[in-house]
């Protein structure tokens, strides 16, 4: 009898445990069904969102409108990518659709260039050019320049700076060339760059607009700096353009003097500021009489200068480096909203050191067979050099410029780019400063920067005014400091902050970027018979551009 109460009791707990059994696996489904229709609801939603951040992991996207609570944990895309598993990663970062793009800022009305009230001569010359309307930047420089203020363009690369100063330079010469009478080589303009490159484009674009005006300009750009303090040119000039080092010689000399300079121009002044050369460009500085705010009576020159600082990014040392030179409170800040902001799209891509090679002809290969421009960056000018022997075995047009070459060599190349006689600039810092590459859609960092104003200036060869096209950016990210930058990056976008000033390595240190014109001026004498200045005649055709 106990036996079958025993078995009962056994049967008993069996069928309930079957059907508990069951239930769980019934409420196994339905939890699973929940998860698969929420999925799915998230997936629809997404496909109806604006995507910021698209990432390998779908769970990693980042959305327009997305926000995070104060105390709410942030989950980076890039947060596992110093471990080596995390190689073959990437996502995409967007341009918020807020900020107006460079092309749509084309459409908007700014009003034209007679609301400034320029010499009418100015206009016809105008006509001549691409320059329609005034873009964002100089509707809102020039009137401001035009009252004599001393000026900091900060503005986001390729928007249209070179005019915004050009303008009221020529305007201001037209007027003081009436009632003032200057000895040979005495400017009343002065326009300084850190490159030879950046030196040509500005002069370039200042003989475009001054040639009918009978304003006479000036470019220096070294090479012959020993044959000019020989031989010194004699002759009349309004606006001398040229590179910083090679201006500073040509000045302490006194074969360019600078009684009369009365508009100055730092262009790209974030690298001029470099204190790598900070002494020497404080004894340049010293030579001019910049006052705090230019008085503009057209019955007679004015008695002090006036200065524009011009670059993408401006750096915290502004007030060190000018403190000697000019009143930093009169310097007046004119900055648009897209100053640091993301506005080209950029994909960031995790891999090896040795994959770079592999993945590099991947990107470049599709593009050279469609003859598109393609401007690639490296932080060493060894790497830079490397990578222009590298591509030019696969079969690929490509022409090397770095800073550390010597002007010699150097003379050229940037030309055989713009000009179309290669695909691909294999480049450093040297061709990221100013340069206005419009051809190019597409910009690779072989090398990602370590400082925020390269990554700038490097993303910025690109989505420029009068590019064409779809642009984009691309990233290879191998080493840790690289990961590290990259996650700011990432941070600073999720969280629709401006980028972050970071510098984790000193850009020039092995390039020397700013300083290698003077120091090839001394190298290179025995080659100065090469090097004479170039009278441009015909801007029409492009083997008249002395790149």
């Amino acid at each position: 009898m106990l036996f079958q109460f025993c078995k009962l009791c056994c049967n008993n707990v069996d069928s309930t445990f079957v059907k508990f059994s069951r239930h769980y696996a019934r409420a196994l489904v339905n939890k699973k069904q929940r998860e698969i229709q929420t999925k799915d609801d998230v997936e629809e939603k997404n496909k109806t969102m604006v995507p910021i951040i698209k990432c390998k992991k779908k769970s990693f996207n980042f959305y327009k409108g997305q926000t995070y609570s104060r105390h709410e944990k942030i989950l980076l895309a890039s947060k596992g990518w110093q471990h080596r598993l995390s190689k073959g990663d990437y996502f995409f970062i967007y341009p918020d659709d807020n900020e107006v793009k460079v092309e749509e800022s084309n459409e908007l009305d700014f009003g034209t260039f007679n609301d400034f009230n320029l010499e009418p001569s100015i206009y016809d010359s105008l006509q001549n050019t691409e320059f329609k309307k005034p873009l964002q930047i100089q509707h809102l420089a020039i009137p401001k320049i035009l009252e004599g203020h001393n000026i900091v363009l900060a503005a986001e690369t390729g928007c249209g700076k070179t005019l915004a100063y050009l303008l009221p330079m020529i305007h201001r010469i037209l007027q003081w060339k009436q009632i003032t009478n200057r000895d040979r080589n005495c400017p009343l303009g002065l326009i300084v760059t850190p490159t030879r490159e950046l030196a040509v484009q500005i002069a370039l674009e200042a003989i475009k607009l001054c040639k009918p005006l009978g304003v006479r300009i000036k470019m220096i750009t070294g090479g012959n700096t020993m044959k000019i303090m020989q031989d010194p040119p004699v002759d009349y000039v309004d606006i001398l353009v040229g590179s910083f080092g090679v201006l500073s010689k040509l000045t302490t000399f006194h074969v360019y003097k600078l009684d009369f300079v009365r508009f100055i121009v730092l262009d790209e002044a974030d690298a001029l500021f470099h204190y790598t050369f900070e002494d020497k460009l404080k004894v340049f500085m010293e030579r001019l009489a910049v006052g705090n705010c230019q008085e503009n009576d057209k019955q007679k020159l004015p008695q002090t200068a006036q200065l524009i600082l011009a670059s993408a990014t401006i750096p915290a040392r502004t007030q060190q480096v000018l403190n000697d030179i000019v009143n930093v409170k009169s310097l007046l800040y004119i900055q648009t909203e897209k100053l640091h902001k993301i506005l080209v799209e950029q994909k960031f891509m995790r891999m090896g050191k040795s994959d770079k090679p592999a993945e590099l002809l991947k990107y470049i290969k599709p593009k050279a067979a469609r003859n598109q421009p393609v401007i690639v960056f490296c932080n060493t000018s060894s790497t830079s050099y490397w990578l222009y022997l590298f591509l030019n075995e696969c079969g690929i047009k490509t022409t090397n410029l770095n800073g550390t070459m010597p002007l010699s060599l150097r003379r050229g190349k940037y030309g055989e780019f713009i000009n179309g006689k290669v695909t691909v600039l294999s480049t450093t810092n040297a061709g990221s400063r100013g340069l206005d590459t419009v051809m190019a859609n597409h910009v690779l960092n072989y090398d990602f920067p370590l400082d925020t104003a390269s990554y700038i200036h490097r993303c910025g060869r690109t989505q420029r005014v009068g590019t064409k096209g779809n642009c984009r950016v691309t990233h290879f990210i191998s080493t840790e400091l690289e990961v590290v930058f990259v996650r700011k990056i990432e941070y600073s976008v999720r969280k629709q902050k401006p980028l972050p000033i970071v510098d984790f390595g000193d850009p020039y240190k092995n390039e020397e970027d700013m300083k290698v014109e003077d120091e090839n001026d001394a190298n290179d004498t025995e080659f100065y018979e090469e090097f004479e200045e170039e009278e441009v005649q015909d801007m029409d055709k492009p083997e008249h551009i002395p790149f």
